[in-house]
């Protein structure tokens, strides 16, 4: 072998050797890459927990861990045709134990519209939407903002959605000049067409309702809150939609019903066809005379009857016969609710909104824990 078949040679290990020594490098790299993302995974993850205080509970809030909730909502101060506010809850004066026990938990009270004529009457009047802006902001002096739950069926006019969405942009401006927060509770099909991209833009999170798949009127006994499936009111398909109207998915939470429905049914078949409108429940009895219109709980009802579940979505329901015939009950436990707590942290959304609180009987505050706070 001559000089320069030994300088061939040569070269020809050195290029190998660098080659490996690149090669080396960028497997520690990517080593060093996927230890970086398994921490971040890792890294514990602060999950948003709301619940909704309402008022008609009245002073069953001391029964609440309010610690374990990152936001406490008052619902609802009712917003009247002219743009005032329904004084029926008596917010801030009657609350002011609660205002004071939530310190450390933020506090949003909820200005409820569900009517579509009063809404067009409000927001196609800029002196209407003045007026409403001016006494919300007035009450959320004792607070860390406000929630705006409008829920409108239906399609209402361009310049009354126009004039909502210049609302948003004002109330966010003033909220924010505050360091308040604004938030959003939407339908899981926004029917009514009041909120777009720019619009959504304006909340600092939004609550999308995680549930009425099936409601008080509804045709037939069901579910109450879906995870998936075609429907507009599944989870999926509701998430899918504010996601694709680019709300961030830490922005996001799901509300989570504590509550149910019964129903007269025609026959003990799951689903039946009810006999007219249905009746609220709670998960837990309430105390006695407190909530008149609600006159059951689901764990005194699966007590005496026992307790079925829906193999296609999950949900607990009941069925028993009265003298008048068939009765469905349909609800959320720990079973079911689990599922839907680990959708949230599968999505990586914020976290969730219970509704409302104290009709578990506190019976689920450690499943809260357990998926949000460990």
């Amino acid at each position: 072998m001559g000089l320069r078949q030994y300088k061939i040679a040569d070269f020809s290990k050195a290029s190998l050797f660098k080659g490996r020594i690149r090669g080396g490098i960028a497997l520690i790299m990517v080593a060093l890459i996927l230890y970086v993302g398994e921490e971040f995974i890792r890294q514990p993850v602060h999950y948003q927990v709301w619940g909704y205080y309402p008022e008609w509970l009245k002073d069953e809030w001391q029964k609440v861990d309010l610690g374990l909730f990152d936001q406490i909502l008052f619902f609802d101060v009712p917003v009247s045709a002219d743009g005032r506010m329904l004084q029926v809850s008596d917010w801030p004066k009657k609350w002011q134990n609660l205002i004071v026990a939530a310190k450390g938990t933020r506090l949003q009270p909820v200005f409820t519209l569900f009517d579509g004529k009063e809404f067009e009457r409000i927001f196609s009047d800029a002196n209407q939407r003045k007026l409403l802006q001016t006494g919300m902001l007035a009450l959320t002096d004792p607070a860390d903002g406000l929630q705006l739950d409008f829920e409108v069926f239906g399609a209402v006019s361009g310049v009354s959605s126009d004039g909502y969405r210049l609302f948003l942009k004002s109330m966010k401006r003033e909220l924010a000049a505050k360091g308040k927060k604004l938030s959003l509770f939407v339908l899981t099909e926004d029917s009514a067409g009041l909120y777009d991209s720019a619009a959504l833009q304006n909340a600092d999170y939004i609550v999308i309702q995680g549930y009425d798949a099936h409601w008080k009127g509804s045709p037939n006994a069901g579910s109450v809150a879906e995870l998936h499936g075609a429907s507009v009111d599944s989870w999926d398909s509701s998430l899918k939609h504010y996601l694709s109207l680019g709300v961030p998915r830490n922005k996001i939470l799901m509300s989570v019903p504590y509550f149910g429905y019964e129903w007269s049914t025609i026959s003990d078949m799951p689903g039946a066809p009810t006999r007219g409108a249905g009746r609220e429940i709670s998960f837990a009895p309430l105390p006695a005379g407190l909530v008149p219109e609600v006159a059951a709980s689901a764990m005194a009802r699966i007590g005496q009857y026992g307790v079925k579940r829906d193999p296609a979505t999950g949900s607990p329901y009941y069925i028993f016969k009265n003298k008048t015939g068939w009765v469905q009950g349909w609800f959320e436990d720990e079973a079911s609710l689990s599922a839907k707590f680990e959708f949230v942290r599968k999505e990586r959304l914020a976290g969730v909104a219970v509704f409302p609180l104290g009709y578990d009987g506190e019976n689920f505050q450690n499943l809260l824990r357990r998926y949000f706070r460990q």
